[in-house]
């Protein structure tokens, strides 16, 4: 028989792991049915898929921006019509997927600086209006739907400050294959599969190698900067012209202008000017700058 002393430890070490068991099952219980916090929840402020967008319209500085996509392509319709860069209207539908940890009732918009909205955004169904910020966390209170919510400032400035900045920086976009150069010294063409030049300078002569490099050049360039007819200051002088056939039998005109540090190609019809460094535009304007390139 053991003596009660004994007795009496075992029954109080079985008493503190009951009590020890059942604190951790309470524990459990607790952290499984405990209601989310408010920093743990967090709110779509819209459900509709990039992928089935189909038209984008921006408001900003009361210029109007409208981009429809053709063929699995961004396209701008307003104010100008040309092919838009894919991966900067890829940046601004990313807000259909952002979550936003607050949100308020769309009441009382004043107080979120949405009486004017800074800049308002359309994509397909869905539409943001764009406000104030949170003088503690810096972050924008934005408006959709029934809400507004708070939201990384990052999706604002995903936003065009222009329509230009909103163009695809090639020369040449999807579908434009030029056959023809038509420059203010001659001709480069194509045909029976090599490309030819027909010069009004006396002894120039450039084998088909350096012409097909000249002409990968022009398809590859991407302008520095893109400006709108109406933007370009007055230092640029006109200094000819360029008139290129494509493959489809289209033509583009392309106004020369220059001032002392760069090179502007204005294509015409659409009143856009594609801008480039000085060197890099003589080399569009000219093969042989190439040639002399290499000689140096």
């Amino acid at each position: 028989m053991a003596p009660p002393e004994k007795n009496r430890i075992m029954t109080h070490h079985a008493r503190l792991n009951l009590i020890m068991t059942a604190t951790i099952i309470v524990l459990i219980v607790f952290l499984y049915f405990r209601p989310q916090s408010p920093g743990d929840t967090e709110y779509p402020v819209a459900n509709e898929p990039a992928e089935a967008v189909q038209d984008l319209r921006i408001v900003k500085q009361q210029q109007e921006i409208v981009l429809k996509r053709q063929d699995n392509q961004w396209h701008l319709e307003k104010p100008v019509q040309i092919r838009a860069d894919d991966e900067k209207v890829g940046k601004i539908l990313e807000i259909l997927q952002a979550r936003s940890q607050q949100r308020f009732a769309k009441a009382d918009l004043g107080r979120f600086g949405l009486e004017r909205p800074h800049a308002q955004l359309s994509v397909g169904n869905a539409h943001f209006d764009f406000g104030g910020f949170a003088p503690t966390t810096h972050q924008q209170y934005i408006a959709a739907g029934d809400y507004v919510y708070l939201l990384a400032p990052r999706y604002a400035l995903a936003l065009p400050r222009n329509a230009s900045d909103l163009i695809n920086p090639r020369l040449f976009v999807a579908g434009e294959i030029p056959v023809k150069f038509k420059l203010p010294y001659g001709e480069v063409a194509f045909h029976n599969g090599n490309w030819h030049v027909t010069s009004q300078r006396e002894a120039e002569t450039l084998n088909a190698e350096t012409l097909k490099q000249w002409v990968q050049l022009w398809q590859s360039a991407r302008a520095d900067e893109l400006k709108m007819a109406t933007e370009l200051s007055s230092d640029f002088a006109e200094t000819g012209l360029i008139n290129i056939g494509l493959q489809d039998e289209r033509e583009i005109n392309l106004k020369i202008l220059q001032n002392q540090s760069s090179i502007v190609l204005l294509r015409v019809k659409e009143g856009i000017g594609y801008q480039f460094p000085l060197e890099t535009g003589r080399q569009l304007l000219d093969p042989n700058t190439l040639v002399k390139q290499v000689l140096r």
